[in-house]
């Protein structure tokens, strides 16, 4: 508990957002080890204000951070920082990723491995909720975990296809873990912990709030490697998950629909912006270099060495430079040719011309 009070003094500084606290960790790593001190280093900082300053330079201790550390214990409730190895690669690639996730279930790296979100209006047509077992299902058996917002409608169909499916999930949330919404989504929560992870970067005891959600979005979208948008109009919160993976330089694929009803215009305004029309799931696959199994292929294992190049395959999709990858793997020529050719052997990744590399799974 004193290790995350740290990190909840860091964000509840005075003009400290996101952005500028990742700034902070970067330079002066865990904030326990900075925060009450003099504070030094941070007179030649001009992105951190005078309020901040002061306020880091003493250990305080809230109210709500008390009961947080409460329902932490009685939820089981675990926290990843964004110093952590554990934290999702993608999503420390955003421009402003939380600095700490709570969570509960399970955030392994093959769960996080292969993600992509599948969300939409909670108004989903009767074709909106096929489409969206149709995608999902198969997208799990091509090996992805789906990441959802547990809303009603598509959100709810998303989760529900990937557990009936014997694939993973995670859901994002707008609250602390502890408070599920909607409430009748309580029994859905409880089967996601145990396939996947409720995630929120809000503290426990958080309860929903109609501006928790816009922002939990770019969570969503930053999670994937794509954003699949069933059904919405053009102003809904599926259509601002896929704006948010846009900015963050992450696919975009839009089911399309009839022009007659609201819920096809979000999904038919983002084709009119270059968002990929997609009709079978294998148009998704493409995008990413993919083949339909015949059959579920379970991920090959990689020892350390491989699974280091691997996640920087994926932070660094769709492909990769030899020589930058040499570079950020710190492997000498000799170790990651071997090493690159070991994973060809189990079709993880794959060569391109230019002496570009390319993760496949």
């Amino acid at each position: 508990m004193e290790r995350i009070r740290g990190w909840l003094q860091l964000l509840d500084a005075p003009d400290v957002g996101n952005a500028t606290a990742v700034k902070l960790v970067k330079k002066f790593g865990d904030p326990n080890n900075f925060i009450g001190t003099s504070l030094t280093g941070f007179d030649d900082i001009g992105f951190v204000s005078n309020r901040a300053k002061e306020y880091l330079s003493k250990e305080n201790n809230k109210e709500s951070w008390e009961n947080a550390f409460e329902l932490i214990e009685h939820f089981n409730i675990k926290f990843v920082t964004y110093l952590d190895e554990e934290y999702p690669k993608l999503l420390r690639n955003i421009y402003d990723p939380p600095v700490i996730l709570f969570y509960r279930g399970n955030l392994s790296a093959e769960t996080l491995r292969r993600t992509i979100a599948i969300v939409g209006t909670r108004k989903a047509s009767n074709y909106g909720l096929q489409m969206t077992s149709r995608f999902g299902k198969e997208l799990v058996e091509s090996g992805f975990t789906i990441v959802s917002g547990l809303a009603f409608g598509v959100d709810t169909r998303a989760h529900l296809v990937a557990l009936e499916n014997n694939g993973n999930t995670l859901a994002i949330m707008g609250t602390g873990v502890d408070q599920i919404y909607p409430a009748c989504n309580r029994d859905l929560a409880e089967r996601i912990i145990e396939n996947g992870a409720i995630i929120s970067e809000y503290l426990p005891g958080v309860k929903a709030d109609p501006w928790n959600f816009p922002n939990r979005n770019r969570i969503i979208s930053g999670c994937s490697l794509g954003t699949l948008v069933i059904e919405g109009s053009k102003k809904s919160g599926a259509l601002l998950t896929a704006k948010f993976a846009l900015q963050q330089n992450r696919e975009v694929f839009a089911l399309p629909g009839d022009i007659n009803r609201q819920q096809a215009a979000g999904p038919n305004y983002l084709i009119s912006l270059g968002g990929k029309l997609v009709s079978c799931t294998q148009d998704i696959l493409d995008e990413f270099k993919l083949v339909m199994p015949e059959t579920h292929i379970k991920f090959p294992h990689l020892n350390e060495m491989e699974r280091k190049i691997y996640d920087i395959l994926i932070e660094n999709k769709p492909e990769m430079q030899f020589d930058m990858l040499l570079i950020k793997s710190g492997f000498t020529v000799a170790q990651l040719s071997s090493l690159l050719l070991s994973m060809e052997l189990k079709d993880v990744v794959k060569k391109l011309p230019g002496n570009k590399m390319m993760a496949l799974m």
